[in-house]
């Protein structure tokens, strides 16, 4: 069942601009910073880590968008019937979600090995660049994991517009948290853990901050990210459709 959704949605996303964004947004991003890197009086490791704060917190706004947009097919499609209609809801979702994580991993990792492969080049310092921003990625990647469940919710709850602008407020919320005020309370808010693990992560890497910064945050994770998908499929055995079209 999950196999021939996977490949239905597959099949739905070719008709949309969302695989090519996947593709174009990490080229785009990691070519910017790259050619402002090049010029910028910046150290080292500061332009590693700018790089990573700054698409992290702008990864809960792209998570916002594209979630919307899987939602929109549905509702275009009937009004959901589609789903309503099908005997194992658990197992539509589930590929949705996985869908978007799969794209999701891939967009990140082509970013890390663009910008790794690039920055090795104009970079002078002795740390193992592309190493270091292939498990940032991972850990940017893991901890989007809880947006994804909770944005897909709104977004089928609620709509394209509460999903939107959840994702907005969340990459606010991200970037805010990367200051000073998120020093003690970033643990605990995951809607900024895409920006404030692998920023955590590569300050320890580059001896800024010790190991157990960024490890003691991964329980924590797992335990939310858990009971965020247990509370995922509970909703979806009770949603019957989405507000706004009712």
């Amino acid at each position: 069942m999950i196999g021939r959704s996977l490949n239905a949605d597959l099949r739905k996303m070719k008709g949309t601009s969302m695989i090519l964004a996947h593709l174009l947004i990490p080229i785009i991003t990691s070519v910017i910073f790259l050619i402002y890197y090049f010029f910028s009086p910046w150290n080292e490791n500061m332009k590693v880590i700018a790089f990573y704060q700054a698409i992290g917190a702008g990864l809960p706004v792209l998570i916002g968008i594209f979630t919307a947009s899987v939602m929109e097919q549905e509702q275009n499609a009937g009004d959901f019937q589609n789903l309503l209609s099908l005997p194992d809801k658990p197992a539509a979702f589930l590929s949705k979600l996985l869908m978007l994580l799969v794209l999701c991993l891939c967009s990140i990792l082509l970013t890390a090995i663009i910008f790794g492969i690039g920055f090795g080049r104009i970079a002078s310092s002795d740390i193992e660049i592309m190493k270091g921003c292939i498990f940032a990625a991972l850990l940017l990647w893991g901890s989007s994991v809880p947006l994804y469940l909770w944005q897909l919710i709104l977004a089928f709850q609620f709509g394209k517009g509460v999903s939107i602008g959840a994702g907005i407020i969340s990459g606010l919320i991200s970037a805010l948290m990367l200051t000073g005020l998120g020093d003690y309370v970033w643990k605990y808010v995951f809607v900024c853990w895409t920006g404030r693990v692998p920023y955590t992560y590569l300050q320890s890497v580059l001896g800024e901050t010790s190991v157990g910064e960024w490890l003691s945050f991964i329980p924590g994770c797992l335990i939310f990210t858990g009971i965020s998908m247990v509370y995922y499929f509970w909703w979806v055995n009770h949603w019957e459709g989405n507000r706004i079209s009712e």
